[in-house]
């Protein structure tokens, strides 16, 4: 596994990361990367960074649902998995201080599809985004590069994205 802070990777084994979940508040959380018909790519811009959708998984929910129904929270896109079996593209993990203790986030990405090209987005603006944005595939990796460490991570898994 892999665990990025700030600009700090850290490659951590099966039982270094069960310590950390002994430790840390253990947050479970699910995202997708969207395209369109015509091969754009959805992007956020979250509290000044680009980011992808993604939220926490609610009692009762499976990842995958958590991943859509948080995609469409945040963006106003409906989506559906991309495949006849959706399997995860990537599991990320990062940790984060919240209300006085540490908390370490695992979210599973998946890979969706919108109906239509370029589908009108809302932003969600009590999350803290301000943009839903289509860009073509080598802008979006070009934008994820440059955010959170757990954003590069999602671009090195994206074959199509080479």
């Amino acid at each position: 596994m892999t665990l990025s802070y700030r600009r700090l990777t850290i490659h951590l084994g099966p039982r270094t990361l069960h310590r950390l979940k002994e430790r840390l508040r253990w947050v479970r959380a699910a995202g997708c990367v969207v395209t369109d018909e015509g091969g754009d790519m959805l992007l956020i811009s979250r509290n000044g960074r680009w980011d992808l959708p993604k939220g926490k998984v609610e009692a009762g929910e499976t990842l995958l649902q958590a991943a859509l129904r948080e995609t469409a929270e945040e963006t106003g896109i409906e989506a559906t998995p991309a495949g006849c079996r959706p399997l995860p593209l990537v599991k990320t993990y990062h940790s984060y201080n919240l209300y006085g203790g540490w908390h370490l986030k695992q979210t599973t990405w998946f890979a969706a599809c919108a109906t239509g090209h370029h589908p009108a987005g809302r932003p969600q603006g009590e999350e803290g985004i301000a943009a839903v944005v289509w860009v073509r595939p080598d802008e979006w990796r070009r934008r994820l590069e440059h955010s959170y460490g757990t954003m590069r991570t999602i671009v090195k898994h994206m074959p199509w994205t080479d």
